[in-house]
């Protein structure tokens, strides 16, 4: 089994935490760039996913949301990914974890990227699934507003520096 790099949390030389980002959360963040072997620019991405998605954890409690944590990957989504998840980190998901929580959707925004081609056609996958496409409704007819999504976390990317 290969083994998972960690990031120590010493500064990347090729980017810096950007300041509104908590140091848990950007230490989560750069262990899943590691793992993926981004150079820190994926941590920057996964850092405003995790904005947007639960404004850093504090947006958590009490929220209706369905998904789970930091990135909110909604449980269906979590369940299609658990084999996945195990063979990339040798280990089972553990769902109270936010180091694990992040590691899941920075795989499935790994994914949603590779498979689309460009990290904005990624973004809009992971918010809108796979099969959105723009005026796309969810299973009670509401707008899936995917683009408006993708605009204001690749903004907030590019905001800290993002290159892609």
């Amino acid at each position: 089994m290969p083994s998972v790099k960690i990031y120590t949390g010493l500064p990347n030389p090729s980017v810096s935490k950007p300041s509104e980002v908590p140091s848990h959360i950007w230490t989560y963040a750069m262990n899943a760039d590691n793992k993926f072997g981004k150079g820190g620019d994926f941590a920057l991405l996964l850092s405003a996913v995790i904005k947007k998605e639960s404004s850093f954890g504090a947006g958590l409690p009490g929220s209706p949301s369905a998904g789970d944590g930091l990135m909110q990957v909604e449980p269906n989504t979590r369940n299609a990914y658990l084999s996945q998840f195990s063979s990339t980190f040798g280990r089972a998901y553990n769902h109270s974890s936010e180091q694990d929580q992040v590691y899941l959707g920075a795989l499935i925004l790994n994914e949603k990227i590779v498979r689309f081609g460009n990290i904005y056609n990624g973004l809009l996958r992971y918010n809108g699934g796979d099969n959105w496409y723009p005026g796309a409704t969810d299973s009670y007819g509401r707008p899936i507003l995917a683009n408006q999504y993708a605009d204001s976390v690749y903004a907030t990317y590019k905001s800290y520096g993002g290159k892609n």
